[in-house]
Formats: structure tokens, sequence, C-alpha cells
């Protein structure tokens, strides 16, 4: 906690020492919950300072950077809830930057703020929102009173189940600002229908996908007006989403039965591209043996992806997954648990990659456990074996021993491996590794 508060407050020294080399700032955040929150706290802090302009945007691409660029100049850039896949780009092209997110980093270095960096897990701990009010509340020690709209992002992100790390220190900070009621929030001071955390979360995010993130954001800033504008076009979205959940969940024996082979659910329609994300957050709550990938066939594909703590746990990173194999054809990543692309090949190129990528993924981890025991006459034997077995292991057998220690006159080894055939090979070569040392000691 104190690394990231530290880094937090250089960042935040950085853009005030830096204050008169321009003429505004620039917030580039993502369009989702999380980032249209994020870009509020931003807007709150940064506008107390300097003339603000806000860009909330789907995605960062090569060529979305460019086109900042031209309009950006030598001004300022914070890009929120998103950039830190692009770190060294942005070094590149812009002078002046600052990169407040929490996906997984690639060569960053510095005015990052990622935790990430500080061996949190961006998934989990702390959402872009979050990284957000570290660095403003270093600027703007009243931005504090807002500190609900980090945990807003964190719900929007699926942050909330459970609370944890990072985002339970805002919790604490927020303590009479607004109150914690196991998975949700409720927030004093503002417009009693955004008092429910959750509800405030899907109305800012119905707003992005919808494509109306500037209405999102006055939402963020209790503009009256804004929040009632959203509740209607909310009703809309809701029905939207609800329509398409139906129509899958009644083919759930299909979907299930099309995926047999596979490690992944796919789920494919011509439906709205702004429905992938949504979808696939509420159907692996479904079918959740497997990763959820939906995608919409319109134009190239959009692609969203869901797992699991479980199926993490077990080798899953959608993330990986999505990025390798879009690679060439398209741009995406994103966390271990959720992630995202679009891809301008053919569908079957696509599942099929992303089901072999997510198969070696699941590889990985199938672990093989086993022991051996022996009982010999005397413990002073079963002793020297395990010495030896442990030095014969270190120096030429170079396999996964847990261990090999004996129990009075027991002489015990564990062995583990992610493959059957290394096992296999691994328990050949410890016996004729114990037959060694038992001729030896004779």
């Amino acid at each position: 906690m104190e690394h990231i508060q530290k880094k937090a407050a250089e960042i935040a020294s950085f853009f005030l020492n830096n204050l008169s080399r321009f003429d505004k700032v620039y917030i580039v955040s993502h369009k989702d919950t999380d980032g249209i929150t994020a870009c509020a706290l931003l807007y709150l802090t940064l506008t107390r300072f300097k003339k603000v302009e806000t860009k909330i945007i789907p995605q960062i691409y090569l060529k979305t950077l460019d086109e900042l660029k031209k309009e950006i100049g030598d001004n300022l850039v914070v890009f929120s809830d998103l950039g830190s896949s692009f770190c060294r780009e942005i070094s590149e092209k812009f002078r002046y930057y600052i990169i407040l997110d929490h996906h997984p980093v690639k060569n960053c270095k510095e005015n990052v703020l990622n935790p990430h960096l500080f061996g949190y897990n961006g998934a989990y701990d702390l959402s872009g929102a979050g990284a957000a009010y570290f660095f403003c509340k270093n600027l703007y020690p009243g931005i504090k009173k807002y500190s609900y709209l980090a945990i807003v992002g964190a719900i929007g992100d699926k942050q909330n189940d459970p609370f944890q790390n990072l985002n339970l220190e805002i919790i604490k900070e927020g303590k009479g600002i607004f109150e914690r009621y196991g998975k949700n929030i409720f927030i004093e001071n503002v417009e009693d229908d955004l008092r429910d955390g959750e509800y405030f979360s899907s109305l800012v995010n119905a707003c992005g996908t919808l494509n109306k993130a500037d209405l999102g954001l006055q939402v963020c800033i209790q503009n009256k007006e804004a929040i009632k504008e959203a509740k209607k076009i909310f009703e809309q979205y809701d029905e939207e989403l609800n329509t398409a959940l139906k129509h899958f969940l009644g083919n759930k024996d299909k979907i299930i039965e099309e995926n047999k082979e596979r490690s992944v659910y796919f789920i494919v329609s011509d439906m709205k591209r702004s429905l992938t994300g949504p979808l696939s957050t509420l159907l692996i709550k479904v079918f959740n043996d497997k990763p959820v990938i939906v995608i919409s066939k319109r134009n190239n594909l959009k692609i969203s992806a869901r797992g699991t703590k479980k199926l993490v746990s077990q080798g899953l990173h959608l993330g990986e997954a999505l990025k390798t194999a879009v690679s060439r054809k398209g741009e995406g990543g994103g966390h271990d648990i959720a992630s995202g692309a679009v891809y301008n090949g053919k569908i079957e190129e696509f599942m099929e990659k992303v089901d072999f990528e997510i198969k070696k993924q699941f590889k990985k981890r199938f672990l093989i456990e086993g022991e051996i025991i022996i009982n010999y006459e005397d413990e002073e034997t079963a002793a020297s074996t395990a010495e030896a077995v442990n030095v014969d292991n270190e120096k030429t057998l170079k396999a996964t021993l847990i261990e090999s220690y004996n129990n009075k006159n027991e002489f015990i080894t564990l062995i583990k491996s992610e493959n059957i055939g290394t096992f296999k090979n691994v328990i050949d070569d410890m016996l004729v590794c114990i037959k060694s040392s038992e001729i030896m000691k004779e």
C-alpha cells in the first residue's frame, strides 16, 4: 500500500512541476463503468488546475495513438483504465503523459500507476478508477468525498466478490461517505436513485455501452438532467440485454452440445456489438465450467471473454489467450478473468486459434502427484537413501521433487509433474536412484 501511494505522489508532483509547460490536459479513458468513473475523478480534480478535454473511447490501437498525437501535440495526456499495454508507444509519441491503469503492464517506465507494478492483481485488487483516485487525492484532498466513484468503478469491473486489498483501503477511507453491505455499497449525499452502488454502476455502464459515455460522465458528477436521461437509456439497454440473454439461455443444451469438444463455450450471433461484454458477464454464471466467449459477427468480429476464479487457478489467462489468437488480424488482451478483442479474419479461424491457446493453458496446469514409500530394516538405510536421492535429483534428474525424507525406517519421496510421460520417466529414474543408493550402502 505504501509503495503505490508513494508512486501516486511522485506522479502528482510530475503533474504540478510541469503545469506551466502545457495549455490543456486531455483525459483519455475507457468507455465502461470503470473508465467513466476514473474520468470523472480526474475531471473533478484536474479542472482545478487547467482546461480539460475528455475523450472516452472503446479501446486503444496504434492508429488511435497516432490520431490522438495529432490533436494533443505537446499538451499533457492522462490515460485512465487503459494504456498499460502500449506504454512504450505512448512514451515515444507523447512528451507529457500519465497512465493510471490496472490492466497487465508491458514495457512501462515512469509516470505509470498500476497495481501490477506493486505486486497486486489488477483484476481483483484495484480498478482503473481506483488508480485515478490514488493519483487525484494528492492534488485535491476534497476528492475524498467522491471516493465512492472508485468503488463504483470496481463494481463495474466485478471486483466486489469480495472487495479486497487496495479496494478495501478505499472503502475504509470512505467511511461516512458510503457504507459497504456485502458485495454492494450505499452512498450518502447523492441523488436517491444513485445510492445503490450496483445500480449506479449499471447506469453508467449502459451509457458507455450505448455510445453515450459523456452522459455517463455527467451522471458521475451528479448532473440531475443527465441522470434522468441515463435512466431512460438504461431501460432500453436492459430490455435489449434481457432479450438476448433469454435467447441464449433457451438454447443452453444446444450451446453445450456444440462446444462439448472445446475448451470454451463459444456463443455467436449477429447481436449488437455493444452487448458482447455484458452478455459474457451474465452467461459465465450459467456456463461456468469453461470460459465463455461471446462473439458478435457484425462487421469484423467483436469478442468478449469471461472466466471464473476457479478456472484462473487452473491456468486460465483470457487476456493472453485472446492477444495471441488475434495478433495477426486484430487486437486484444485484458485480465486473466476477463478480456476482449476485435478480429478481422474468419470466425472459424479465430475459434480454432483461441481454443488451442486455452487448451495449452489448462494443459500447463495439469498436475500429477505421487509418492514412493519403501520400508527398510533400519532407520540408517532409510535416511541415507533419502539423502542420496535428494543429491542425485539436484545434480542429474532435475525432476520436480517436493521432498525425499525418512520417517524412522521408512523412506518417502513425493513427486509431481505436469506431464504423464515425464511423471512415468521420473518414477523410473527414481527407482534406479533408490536401487543405486541401496547398492552403494551395501
